[in-house]
């Protein structure tokens, strides 16, 4: 398989998990940075002058009605699907208890779990570890802001020390000096509609140059409710009634912890399972699938 492109890296990243039927506001702000990452592949193959020529190439590539989203998602999936790198699976909400009962069909993007594994922890470990940052991280980087999905990857504890790092970035990379000051996401509608009030200071420079990365981030955890019939039969057939639920329906799934609270990987994302009761006319039992970070 070739090498990918920073814009087929970062959709590797960011289209994973999203509706593929429909454009949400979280899949509107990553198609607009996937966008962006073809401006940043002509940057780095060819220089442009000034931040005021990025800047603005920049958000003329973000600026993108909702045919042409539609437009660029179609290409960049066929591109992905060529290198079998992504395909459709029925959205991990088709497993909850109200879906299946309405009979909800809805589906997502999975990335492949090796190639997406590789894309995220080479992306982690260079940034996390002491030592030179790449021009295509540091873009990977601006990308992973700009989208939100930044919120995705990295544990509050990584984006402590990232800010520091960060902060190294603006004093030591012309690029990072750059490219790091320009902001695109606030015209997107995700900021207006899907975004919490709550801001991260993770991008907050401690260079003395007053300027502050602070950004709201995405509500895109999940928590599904799966009802599990082997309820009293122990915390080992529960866990497998609820693996067979989600294969069933396509989803990976990897036991990284088992025991009364179980921790799964399921499509590239970390769920505790956790044991709980519906109240309904008849209490329901089955287990909560709730968004971790490591």
């Amino acid at each position: 398989m070739s090498e990918l492109t920073l814009q087929e890296r970062f959709a590797l990243v960011s289209l994973n998990a999203q509706d593929s039927l429909h454009l949400t506001a979280t899949k509107k702000a990553a198609l607009r940075c996937i966008s962006a990452a073809r401006i940043l592949e002509e940057y780095m193959d060819s220089l442009w002058p000034s931040q005021e020529v990025l800047e603005e190439k920049l958000k003329n590539a973000v600026s993108l009605s909702s045919h042409e989203l539609k437009e660029l998602e179609a290409k960049i999936k066929n591109s992905l699907e060529e290198k079998q790198l992504i395909r459709e699976i029925p959205n991990l909400l088709a497993c909850d208890l109200d879906y299946v009962t309405a009979a909800v069909n809805i589906f997502e993007y999975r990335s492949d779990e090796t190639e997406y594994t590789r894309q995220t922890e080479g992306m982690r470990a260079e940034l996390m570890e002491e030592g030179n940052i790449s021009d295509e991280v540091i873009c990977l980087l601006w990308l992973l802001r700009e989208s939100s999905c930044f919120y995705d990857l990295f544990s509050k504890s990584e984006q402590d020390y990232l800010s520091s790092r960060i902060s190294e970035l603006y004093l030591h990379s012309p690029l990072a000096k750059l490219l790091l000051p320009i902001e695109v996401h606030k015209g997107f509608e995700a900021f207006s509609h899907k975004f919490l009030k709550k801001k991260e200071d993770v991008f907050t420079t401690k260079t003395g140059t007053g300027l502050l990365f602070s950004f709201p981030f995405f509500e895109r955890s999940q928590s599904i409710f799966i009802e599990a019939d082997a309820w009293f039969s122990g915390d080992d057939k529960r866990l497998e009634a609820v693996i067979r639920r989600l294969e069933s329906q396509q989803h990976e799934v990897h036991v990284l912890r088992a025991g009364t609270v179980p921790l799964l990987k399921i499509d590239n994302f970390y769920y505790e399972c956790i044991p709980t009761q519906r109240a309904m006319k008849v209490p329901i039992q089955g287990v909560r699938l709730r968004r971790y970070v490591m």
